[in-house]
C-alpha cells in the first residue's frame, strides 16, 4: 500500500489525533499518514512580524531561559535571590536597572525554608514586595512529572519571572553515559518550552565545571546539551579578594562582562561595579604590584614565571603600567 503524504493546515491537531489512535508509536505501519514539518519560504518569513524580546534588565536579563552558573559557595543563589527581590519591587540590586517589575515564582529546591527566610531578612527590609515572590521547595524531575507540575504552578501564580535553584535538583540521573547529552538537552529544552509558552523569563541556577574553561559556555557543568538549549548564559567567577566577574553570552544578548563585589556590611549582598574586563585588568596589575613589593625588581621573564602568564602578555602589561606611572623600568627589570 502506498503511504499518503500530507502536510495539513493544523499539524498539531492531526498529530494528537494520530497519537491517541496509536498510529504514531514508532512502528513502520505503511498505512499511517506521514506528517511533514511545516514549510515556510524565505519570503513568508521576511513578512513575519518581528517580536522583540522583552527586557527586565536591559543588556542582561530578557525573556527566555537564562542559566546562571558558578562554583559551589560562590554566591549564585544570593545573586538569584537579590535579582528576584529587585524584580518584585523590593530593594534594588546596586548597579542594575530593572525596567519591569512583576511577580516571581522561585523554586528553592536545595534550601530549607528557614534559610530562605534568613536570607530575605538579611537582604531587604519588609514591604509590599514580599507578596510578589512565591517560593516552592519540591518538584518532581522535569521529565518525570515535574514539567507538568511547573506548568500548573505558573498558571496558578502568573509570574513574570521563574527562578529554579538548581538544575541538579530538577533532573534525574541517566544510567547510561551515552544518554547524558540527549537527556540533559531534552530536560533543558522542556524547561525552555514551558517558559516560552507562558511568556515568562526563567533563571536556572547551575554549577560550573572544575578547572579552567575557554569561555562562559565551556565553563558550565555537564554536557553541551545543557547550554545548547539555553537562550543566555551567565557565569559568575569569584576572586579571593571578594570581587567577581559575571560573564554574559547568548543568542540575543550582547557578549559582555560585569564586575561585582560582595559586600558583607550594609547593604549586604552583591553590587555591580562596572565593566568586568576592567576588573580583570586591575586584578592582574595588582598581582604584579604585590609581587614586586615582595621580591623587588624583576624581569618580564621572572614575573611571567611567577604569575603563570605568557611572557609577551606580561611585557605589554608592564609597558602600560610604566606609561600609567605605576612602575619604573631599571635596565631590563621593573620596580615600584
Amino acid at each position: 500500500m502506498t503511504r499518503e503524504i500530507k502536510q495539513p493546515a493544523d499539524l498539531a491537531v492531526l498529530e494528537e489525533s494520530l497519537r491517541k489512535s496509536g498510529r504514531l508509536n514508532g512502528s513502520p505501519d505503511l498505512g499511517a499518514v506521514l506528517v511533514l514539518p511545516r514549510l515556510l519560504t524565505a519570503a513568508e518569513l521576511y513578512k513575519t512580524e518581528t517580536r522583540e524580546q522583552r527586557a527586565l534588565v536591559p543588556g542582561l536579563f530578557y525573556d527566555g531561559l537564562t542559566i546562571l552558573a558558578a562554583r559551589p559557595k560562590d554566591g549564585k543563589s544570593w545573586l538569584a535571590l537579590q535579582l528576584s527581590i529587585a524584580i518584585a519591587g523590593g530593594r534594588s540590586l546596586d548597579g542594575v536597572d530593572v525596567c519591569e517589575t512583576g511577580t516571581v515564582l522561585f523554586g528553592a529546591l536545595e534550601d530549607p525554608e528557614i534559610r530562605t527566610a534568613n536570607r530575605l531578612r538579611k537582604l531587604a527590609a519588609p514591604g509590599p514586595w514580599l507578596e510578589n515572590i512565591t517560593f516552592f521547595y519540591q518538584l518532581l524531575p522535569l521529565m518525570g512529572g515535574g514539567g507538568e507540575q511547573l506548568r500548573e504552578l505558573i498558571k496558578k501564580v502568573q509570574p513574570r519571572v521563574v527562578v529554579l535553584d538548581t538544575l541538579t535538583a530538577l533532573v534525574k540521573a541517566s544510567k547510561r553515559e551515552s544518554d547524558v547529552f540527549r537527556t540533559q538537552y531534552e530536560e533543558v529544552t522542556c524547561l525552555r518550552q514551558i517558559c516560552t509558552d507562558a511568556r515568562v523569563a526563567a533563571l536556572l541556577v547551575h554549577h560550573t565545571r572544575k578547572g579552567i574553561a575557554a569561555g562562559p559556555i565551556e565553563a558550565v557543568a555537564g554536557t553541551g546539551g545543557v547550554t545548547a538549549a539555553a537562550d543566555a548564559i551567565w557565569v559568575l567567577s569569584r576572586k579571593p579578594e571578594g570581587v567577581a566577574t559575571l560573564d554574559v553570552t547568548g543568542r540575543e544578548v550582547e557578549e559582555r562582562s560585569f564586575a561585582l563585589h560582595f559586600n558583607r556590611d550594609e547593604p549586604f549582598g552583591w553590587q555591580v561595579r562596572g565593566d568586568g574586563q576592567d576588573l580583570a585588568m586591575s586584578t592582574e596589575r595588582s598581582s604584579v604590584i604585590d609581587l614586586l613589593r615582595e621580591e623587588g625588581a624583576m624581569s618580564p621573564r621572572q614575573i611571567s614565571a611567577e604569575l603563570g602568564k605568557s611572557r609577551e602578555g606580561v611585557r605589554q602589561m608592564l609597558r602600560r603600567m610604566v606609561s600609567d606611572g605605576q612602575l619604573r623600568r631599571e635596565g631590563r627589570k621593573y620596580t615600584l
